[in-house]
């Protein structure tokens, strides 16, 4: 075993004997690995043991790097593994499981900060809540299809508001007339009737399909008696469009108040499929499946418990089931089972069953986690294929030092000079990774009055690349500069000044796609149907569409600024007032007085005066019209 530094000696010698979580850094402070311990004395000084490393390979390959070491106390273990799980997401270290590589799972929120609410899907429920208090959030799905399935058949049975805001002032939009809304924005619905719809979908998003089902049919039966049949034949078709979505579900069980969870997994040596399957009302609701890389030689088991804590960790209080059954015990299933009591109105149990009705619901599952693997290895096994040959094609044809599996790839956008940006996209094994895309305000040439995209690319990559040496942090292995000699020329003059190592680099030319090495002033083709010229002309065409994205942004930003900035009488509040009444500068400075005076909240005095300022040379025809004093 490796000798480790007297500082980490030090850490290890003073770790607390308490429950709480402990991050793991390397050598440049980034955090590689985040855990939960119940002691933390006992669970981070067996990571020095080689008995452990013996049993769990990903050790050996971990430990070596760990140069320092973090925690933080919490007064449980549940608390730990709800720590844990946040900071997971958070980090997205380099050896913990994670529900996705670097995204979030998506929920449904109910929007009842509004009058009229809304169904939505959000991908942080945490910030989301944050910033709307009263909005009510199920999730997470694992699968997004499934998610969109649901969300489509609520609409058609439960016609909620899809609008953020109307699409006409006078008049539903099309949503109306198709039957998948019930014009709340032009009051065609009262808010007590919508109201109940909204009540009906948090219900079905519950589990409590049998319930909905009931209110419907009650409803109907009311409006049936009242003789008001076209309001019951409503009803009725929404009924039976429900009524046939709940046929489909398999029945598990004669007792309806059944609500389990089953999670089972099926796995090779790189790949992990985990099954979550929903059994509520004695009916399998959903069933869902994720596919995990195993990285590091991280075990089954390790990724398996994984899964399991940053579900129930992140999930809402509603999600939460009866019963929890499992294909294998977990090492933190006191802390899970505490969690999910916490978080759950009634008693909640975990079971892992070795035979009877339980244990074929597992292998249900099972079968399905199987399945999705088998299906992500054959794709698996195409796309690295595919990827090693684009990689030894784009090697030997540009010369490369080595098979560019990272590229970095800058451009330049800007209009006479003004709003200069560059953008600075990232590609790993040919797919884009957009959680390391970075975008530059170019400083040294705004505001000169014209362009100089060299200058602009010399400053953008000086940036980047000085940092990286500075910081000790690994470099791409190849960088993609679109355009031609001039700009690969200021390129490679940012990378001397900024002392990097030798590192391939090569300019894009667009018109021809012609590609530039340095020092060398003749370019060269790649073959046309070359997927290796492909994969460069993606990666350019990604950079430039961040760029341009970037650009427009502070263009409008700045241009809807300057434009409101001379109206009389505005200031932040009252700018942002207009622009989300009118949309546009555009549509307020063609509002008519009777328009502009109309503005919630925005004096008839202030309207007049942004009239007047907006069309000095009309006279005030609607003089009759009062404003305040």
């Amino acid at each position: 075993m490796k000798t480790i530094s007297e500082d980490l000696t030090r850490q290890l010698g003073g770790m607390p004997d308490n429950s709480g979580v402990y991050i793991f850094k390397d050598t440049h402070g980034e955090i590689i690995y985040i855990g939960k311990a119940l002691s933390l004395r006992n669970r981070v000084r067996s990571y020095w043991n080689e008995t452990s490393w013996r049993e769990r390979p990903k050790l050996a390959v971990m430990i070596p790097k760990v140069m320092s070491i973090d925690t933080i106390l919490t007064n449980s273990e549940k608390e730990a593994l709800l720590l844990e799980a946040t900071l997971v997401r958070q980090h997205m270290p380099r050896y913990n499981v994670a529900l996705k590589d670097d995204k979030k799972y998506p929920w449904l929120a109910i929007t009842y900060d509004v009058e009229y609410p809304r169904l939505v899907m959000v991908r942080d429920p945490v910030k989301y809540r944050k910033e709307h208090p009263r909005a009510r959030v199920f999730g997470p799905y694992v699968e997004t299809g499934v998610m969109w399935e649901t969300v489509r058949m609520l609409r058609k049975v439960f016609p909620m508001r899809q609008r953020k805001k109307p699409l006409f002032r006078d008049r539903p939009c099309m949503n109306y007339y198709i039957g998948l809304c019930l014009g709340p924005c032009q009051k065609l619905v009262d808010e007590p009737t919508y109201n109940q719809i909204v009540t009906q979908v948090e219900m079905f998003l519950a589990g409590r399909q049998g319930e909905v089902i009931s209110m419907l049919r009650a409803e109907m039966e009311a409006f049936a008696e009242r003789l008001e049949f076209e309001q019951a034949a409503k009803i009725r078709n929404r009924l039976q469009s429900l009524e046939r979505v709940v046929e489909k579900q398999q029945v598990f069980f004669q007792n309806q108040k059944v609500s389990q969870d089953i999670i089972a997994e099926a796995h090779t040596n790189r790949y992990i499929a985990v099954c979550l399957m929903r059994v509520r009302e004695g009916k399998l609701i959903s069933a869902e499946t994720v596919c995990l890389p195993l990285v590091e030689k991280t075990s089954p088991d390790e990724a398996f418990e994984s899964f399991v804590d940053q579900y129930y960790a992140t999930c809402e209080d509603i999600a939460v089931p009866s019963e929890v059954i499992l294909q294998q015990g977990l090492e933190s299933q006191n802390a899970l089972l505490e969690l999910l009591n916490a978080k759950s109105r009634t008693a909640v149990k975990i079971s892992v069953p070795q035979r009877g009705s339980k244990q074929s619901s597992i292998e249900m599952a099972q079968k399905n986690a199987r399945l999705s693997l088998e299906t992500e290895l054959q794709v698996a096994s195409e796309e690295d294929a595919k990827v090693a040959l684009t990689m030894s094609t784009l090697q030997e044809h540009l010369g490369l030092s080595k098979q560019p599996r990272r590229i970095e790839c800058f451009d330049i956008s800007n209009i006479q000079g003004t709003d200069n940006v560059a953008s600075m996209v990232v590609f790993e094994n040919a797919l884009s990774k957009k959680s390391d895309y970075r975008r530059f305000k170019i400083r040294t040439v705004e505001g000169i009055g014209e362009a100089n995209d060299f200058a602009s690319m010399k400053e953008a990559v000086g940036r980047r690349y000085s940092k990286l040496v500075l910081e000790g942090k690994p470099l791409p292995d190849l960088i993609i500069i679109d355009g031609g000699k001039g700009q690969l020329g200021a390129a490679c003059e940012a990378l001397a000044e900024a002392n990097v190592p030798p590192i391939d680099i090569i300019g894009l030319a667009k018109k021809q796609e012609e590609v530039y090495k340095p020092n060398n002033s003749q370019p060269f083709l790649l073959p046309r149907r070359s997927e290796a010229l492909h994969l460069l002309q993606r990666v350019r065409d990604e950079a430039h569409r961040f760029a341009i994205t970037y650009h427009r942004a502070l263009r409008a930003k700045r241009t809807i600024s300057s434009n409101l900035d001379i109206l009389p009488g505005i200031g932040p509040a009252r700018r942002k007032l207009l622009l989300d009444y009118f949309g546009s500068f555009d549509k307020i400075k063609a509002a008519s007085l009777e328009e502009m005076t109309a503005v919630p909240k925005l004096p008839k005095s202030v309207a007049s005066s942004i009239f007047s300022k907006l069309h000095p040379d009309e006279t005030s025809k609607d003089s009759d019209i009062p404003v305040d004093q």
